[in-house]
């Protein structure tokens, strides 16, 4: 584990196990001991931690979304391309077995042919300080978790969307909330 402070890293470490501990993300990506990390940063440093993690040698496994633009999402894919890396985007539920059974089912007819999604997925956030709402960090409910109702229905059905409809409530910060 690795914080930009090493009391928090140590803290985590002991909290969960964890062998290691480093005071700096720079540290942790000179470790050779390390061959993959997580990126669980804001949204805005998941390219830029993703790329030196990359060039670093380590496989990575980076939170969504994977980049706030294109172009990163580009240079991320180049440099773990050119370090012979794996680069993956986080999103766990389509490992998770429910998810592999109901696309059994789907799949297999179970429910007939598909020809409507309807989906929405989205909680409380009362905290004013939650990285979330920062729109210079990539902040918004659409990053967070309004990727997944699409994310889901295009691995169900193999295919993708014909029509896509949304709607939005836009917070004093400006981001969709």
């Amino acid at each position: 584990v690795a914080s930009r402070e090493a009391g928090r890293a140590a803290a985590y470490a002991k909290e969960w196990g964890i062998d290691r501990a480093h005071g700096s993300y720079e540290a942790l990506l000179s470790d050779s001991a390390i061959d993959a990390v997580y990126i669980p940063l804001p949204n805005h440093l998941h390219a830029e931690w993703a790329i030196r993690a990359a060039r670093a040698g380590k496989h990575v496994l980076c939170e969504k979304p994977l980049a706030l633009t294109v172009a990163e999402v580009d240079a991320m894919e180049m440099a773990a391309r050119e370090s012979g890396v794996v680069l993956a985007e986080a999103v766990m539920y389509r490992h998770h077995p429910q998810t592999l059974k109901v696309k059994e089912l789907v799949d297999g007819g179970a429910i007939g042919a598909v020809r409507f999604v309807r989906a929405t997925f989205s909680f409380p956030l009362s905290r004013p300080d939650d990285v979330r709402l920062r729109p210079e960090w990539g902040g918004g409910c659409l990053w967070d978790v309004g990727c997944y109702p699409l994310s889901f229905t295009r691995f169900l059905l193999g295919a993708e969307p014909v029509e896509v409809f949304g709607s939005q409530v836009v917070g004093p910060s400006g981001i969709d909330e």
